[in-house]
This record gives structure tokens, C-alpha cells and sequence, in this order.
């Protein structure tokens, strides 16, 4: 009987000694390439967020020398996210940290650590993006209700804001404090506890100053619960808390022991490819393990994008203080030329109130196309450590442009323009 085909080709073709790499394959050290180059320059005047930054030459090495090993499979993980992850413990001031693939990932999964069985309501601003801008992943892993909340001052919230729209476990009468003790106790199946409160620290640029995080945290921890219940909890997106620690002059191990867990995206302003970090203590972090399993976050050899993640750290921070000072001083010059401002500029972000001026987002679009920048039809415009002179340069002549021919009575166009940002 002849030999099977595939059997014989399998045994021919079998190795007689293990596979030896070539070990000059690895000492090669990575050089900028005309496509980065070209990124680099295109990232200089993109005002649509500070997520468009591109790799430095340092975050390419980084990737190039990182670890290859397996963080689920291995016992003892991966060493560069290993490092990472003991990098934002240390600047946290946490016990322990968990690599994410992405900020929504890094949200969601510290929002459902600490809720367990409905009903359970998060207490959170209304603009807040694990609500506005994480596609509805907050209900459907959750299974949780919100208290959206606009702030009394129009920038952050306030302790005033949080007990007003606290909902006690067992009592509604933080929800109408004109009702009968009677009718509160028939209407409490009406609305679920809150069981987390979620703050953002940047929202669109603005500072949640430390001060107003204290005094809300000790409140919320202190917010009488039953005794089978656990305290409330206090979660930071903390995707731009770089920058707002930065800007305020605090420091980030004082802000971040207001909250329980923290999700730091290293993607947003940073100048990571990829990934967040989540910061708890650790019994949280090994329960938040079981979620990133399950919301598909465990990854094969992600070493490489915790070491660039690394390298963007080292790179970035000290850079801060001068993108915040890029954007002030751009600023000053939008409100000379007239603009008028829909928030106060504190950190790397300037958001433009475009109809009381009377500009259509279309020709904000328009004019800045015209001159080789980008931003978003919504007026808000981000600076970043990669924002150049050139790129600021051309944003002032656009928009400088675009008013002066709107007050010259120019007709500017008005068509239906989209684009989303976070």
C-alpha cells in the first residue's frame, strides 16, 4: 500500500534539531522612516484630538527591544508590561495595575469591578465620555443606570452637585425632599442606588481641581450604605489626568488616593500607539482580570505596545506644561481676533463657541482645510506634544481669516458637515 502523501511530505519535511534564529536579526536599531516623517509633520497641525500623535524614533526602539512574552499564559507575565504596569503603581500610588488594550476598555471594566448586582446607578457628569462616547457599553456590560449631571458652575461638578443627585440605598429622599416619609417608602423601588460615582479629570480641557475631588470622595465614602453593602465607589477617567495635574500644579499621588480605581489611557495626549493602565488596590485588579478576559482584552505578546507606552511616558510628561502654554498663548490670540469661548482654556484644549459668532462649523472646517489643518466641526481644537509652530501658525491664519471675511459680510458655506471626537 502506497504511503499516504501527507504523511510522507510531513515526515520528510520535520526538523532533525531545534530551529536556530539568527541572533543579528535582533541588534538592529530602528531608523526614522519617511513615512513616520510625513505622519510627524501631518501630526503638527491636527487640532482633532491628542490621540492623532505618531511614535517618536524612541517609542519605535521601544517596541523593537520590548519583551515577546505571553502576559495570560506566562505565570509570571509579560516584563514590559510588567514594567509598565509597576511604572503607574509608582506614579499612582496604588497597589497594583492592569494593562488595557484601550481607555473605553480600561472604563468599562473598572465600572463593572465594582458593580455587582443591579439595580445600581453611576453618578456622573453629563458630558462624561463612559457615558456619551463609549457606544452604550456602560447598560450592556453593566446592566447599569445613570444620573446624568449638569454642573451648577458649567465646568466641573461640585460637591453640591454629587448630594443633590445622590440616590441612597433603601431612602429616596435625595431624589424629592418635598414628599412624605410615606410616599418616599412606596416610591424607593423607582430608582436604583447609586453605587458609583464617576468623575473625568480633563472634560474638554477643564480641570476638576483637586480640592472639589477631595471633598467629594470623602463625602461619597462616607455615604451611609447597608451593612451587606460595600462602600461606594469613586472611579477617575483619568484619560488627560497628566495633563490636569500639570496644569493645576498638584500632585498625582495626592489626587489619585481620592478614588478606588483609576484608568489612565496612555494613547490620549501621552503619544502611546495603544493601551491604558488601570490602578486599584489588589483584590480590585485581580477581580478586574476576570473582565478583561471576558471583554476580549486578553492579548498575545502585548509587550510590545506596554514598552512604547513606557517610552511615550518618559517622553511626554515633561512636555506638558509647554503644550499647555502653546494653547494659552493661541488663545489669547482667538479672543483678540474675536472669538468667543464655550469653556475656560486651562490645559491643552480650546473649545470655541462658533454660534455666537455666527460661523457655520462647515466654514470653520473649510477654511482650516484650505490652509492644511484639521479639526472636528465642533470648535474645539487640541493641542499636543507634537502640535508644531508651522501647524499653530496655519490654525491662527484660518480661523483669522474666516472671521475677517464673516464680518466682512462674505457668505460662508453652511453645508451639513460630521465628525466625531473624544
Amino acid at each position: 500500500m502506497a504511503p499516504s502523501i501527507t504523511s510522507s511530505v510531513l515526515i520528510s519535511e520535520a526538523p532533525t534539531r531545534p530551529l536556530e534564529l539568527d541572533q543579528n536579526e535582533y541588534s538592529f536599531r530602528y531608523t526614522l522612516t519617511a513615512k513616520l516623517k510625513n505622519a510627524l509633520e501631518k501630526a503638527g497641525r491636527d487640532f482633532r484630538s491628542d490621540v492623532v500623535t505618531v511614535p517618536t524614533e524612541g517609542i519605535m526602539q521601544a517596541i523593537i527591544e520590548a519583551s515577546v512574552g505571553d502576559d495570560i499564559y506566562d505565570p509570571d507575565g509579560d516584563a514590559s508590561v510588567n514594567a509598565l504596569q509597576n511604572k503607574l503603581i509608582e506614579l499612582s500610588g496604588k497597589e497594583a495595575a492592569l494593562w488595557t488594550l484601550s481607555g473605553t476598555m480600561g472604563n468599562q471594566i473598572c465600572l463593572r469591578t465594582h458593580l455587582t448586582q443591579p439595580p445600581h446607578t453611576v453618578l456622573l457628569d453629563h458630558r462624561a465620555h463612559v457615558q456619551c462616547w463609549e457606544s452604550g457599553a456602560l447598560p450592556v456590560f453593566s446592566q447599569a443606570a445613570v444620573t446624568q449631571v449638569h454642573p451648577k458652575n458649567g465646568v466641573h461638578l461640585t460637591l453640591e452637585d454629587v448630594k443633590m443627585n445622590m440616590i441612597a440605598d433603601g431612602n429616596s429622599e435625595s431624589r424629592n425632599q418635598s414628599m412624605s416619609p410615606q410616599s418616599l417608602r412606596k416610591l424607593v423601588v423607582h430608582f436604583p442606588p447609586t453605587r458609583v460615582v464617576s468623575l473625568e479629570n480633563t472634560l474638554s480641557g477643564t480641570i476638576l481641581p483637586l480640592e472639589d475631588a477631595q471633598e467629594i470622595s470623602e463625602f461619597v465614602h462616607s455615604f451611609p450604605v447597608p451593612d451587606d453593602q460595600k462602600p461606594i465607589a469613586m472611579h477617575l477617567d483619568g484619560a488627560r489626568l497628566f495633563d490636569a495635574v500639570a496644569a493645576e500644579g498638584v500632585d498625582l499621588k495626592e489626587y489619585c488616593a481620592c478614588f478606588d480605581s483609576i484608568s489612565f489611557c496612555l494613547a490620549t495626549g501621552v503619544g502611546a500607539p495603544m493601551g491604558s493602565v488601570i490602578v486599584g488596590n489588589k483584590r480590585f485588579i485581580e477581580r478586574a482580570k476576570w473582565f478583561r478576559k471576558m471583554f476580549g482584552g486578553g492579548t498575545r505578546q502585548p509587550g510590545m505596545m506596554a514598552a512604547a507606552a513606557s517610552a511615550a511616558l518618559d517622553h511626554t510628561l515633561s512636555r506638558l506644561p509647554a503644550v499647555h502654554a502653546m494653547t494659552a498663548s493661541a488663545a489669547q490670540e482667538l479672543g483678540v481676533l474675536g472669538y468667543k469661548f464655550a469653556l475656560p482654556v486651562q490645559t491643552n484644549m480650546i473649545v470655541l463657541d462658533l454660534e455666537a459668532v455666527g460661523i457655520p462649523p462647515a466654514a470653520f472646517v473649510t477654511y482650516c482645510e484650505d490652509n492644511g489643518v484639521a479639526v472636528f466641526p465642533n470648535g474645539r481644537l487640541v493641542f499636543h506634544h507634537q502640535t508644531s509652530q508651522d501647524g499653530a501658525a496655519r490654525l491662527l491664519k484660518a480661523l483669522g481669516q474666516l472671521i475677517s471675511d464673516k464680518e466682512a459680510g462674505i457668505p460662508l458655506v453652511d453645508h451639513k458637515v460630521t465628525g466625531g471626537y473624544t
